[in-house]
């Protein structure tokens, strides 16, 4: 088993359970306190959230690492990678030669439409430092999705055999050129930078640290956008032991979304989320949400989640309330 294999349920939050805000620390960002939109009792709910999906545009973006190494990664909703990535393994192996010299190879796509790859390799079976790789879909179908737009990949930071073996080091920047996946009624369009640094010791011993200068997310549902998202100054840092994984990140948030209308937070981790290879819901942690003089903190409890609220968000809890895992992905 790869040691990449293992990182898709790492990174790809939502799917293996982890997610959300975790860990501790404070976050990297650009956000002024001034800047800072209110949370009131009525929608903090919303906000919270809005903060655990805008945590999952980092997992799953940061999916993409499968895209250098053929790893097919199912992220829960908008499958924003698996179809590229089984196209690219797919072109790496038929085509490693011509990667080599860094000379365009297109493959026509398996549902129709086509991607391009034009990559300079320094091995035709690992990674190497200085590789790059730039994917092209255009109008490409692959497992139902339909992609367009670009991703680029840089190399560095290698050590062992993170593609053909178990144990290593990678770190991997990427830039998102309008990467635009949709899946049935659901569109997701990607635009930004992202540095994923990745360490293996085994297949089930992984440490991962993914950050960011600015991540945009704009998500559609049957034509209408339904959220946009700008991510700054952000990280997360997670990991693998075994069967249990953990998630924690921060990062200021801001855009648009349904319910909430515009707005503008900072998501700081409070607990790592915990979970397992085989669930799809966190079994422990919690993050903070906080708005202008407001704040809301989301508590993973045996009965769902617990949200409690300070109207002056000075740790004084003014409301709580408890909902189901269900209601709050939901919302």
């Amino acid at each position: 088993m790869h040691s990449l294999t293992a990182i898709g349920c790492l990174v790809a939050l939502s799917a293996c359970g982890g997610g959300g805000g975790g860990g501790s620390g404070s976050a990297s960002t650009p956000v002024q306190t001034s800047s800072l939109t209110t949370i009131t009792a009525a929608n903090a709910p919303k906000a919270a959230s809005n903060g655990y999906a805008a945590t999952n545009a980092i997992g799953q973006s940061s999916s993409l690492t499968g895209a250098v190494t053929g790893v097919t990664i199912a992220p829960a909703g908008v499958g924003v990678v698996t179809p590229m990535l089984d196209l690219v393994k797919q072109a790496v192996s038929q085509n490693g030669a011509k990667l080599l010299t860094g000379v365009t190879v297109s493959n026509a796509c398996t549902g129709g439409g086509s991607m391009t790859i034009d990559a300079t390799l320094h091995s035709q079976t690992t990674l190497s430092n200085g590789d790059t790789m730039s994917v092209t879909a255009k109008d490409c179908i692959e497992d139902g999705s339909t992609m367009n737009g670009a991703v680029s990949i840089s190399i560095s930071g290698v050590s062992g055999d993170v593609v053909n073996g178990t144990s290593g080091a990678v770190t991997l920047d990427m830039r998102f050129s309008g990467l635009n996946v949709a899946t049935g009624s659901t569109n997701e369009v990607l635009g930004g930078d992202m540095k994923i640094a990745l360490t293996a010791t085994s297949a089930t011993d992984i440490a991962l640290t993914i950050s960011g200068n600015s991540l945009q997310v704009t998500e559609q549902q049957a034509g209408t956008t339904v959220a946009t998202r700008t991510l700054t100054g952000y990280s997360l840092t997670g990991g693998q032991h075994g069967t249990t994984v953990t998630a924690a990140a921060n990062f200021a948030v801001s855009g648009n979304a349904n319910g909430l209308g515009q707005f503008a937070y900072t998501v700081q981790s409070v607990q790592p989320l915990v979970s397992t290879t085989m669930s799809d819901v966190p079994t422990s942690g919690s993050f903070i949400v906080n708005g202008a003089a407001s704040s809301v903190t989301a508590t993973i409890v045996p009965t769902g989640v617990r949200l409690d609220y300070s109207a002056k968000g000075d740790g004084v809890i003014t409301q709580t309330s408890t909902v189901s895992w269900t209601s709050f992905v939901g919302a």
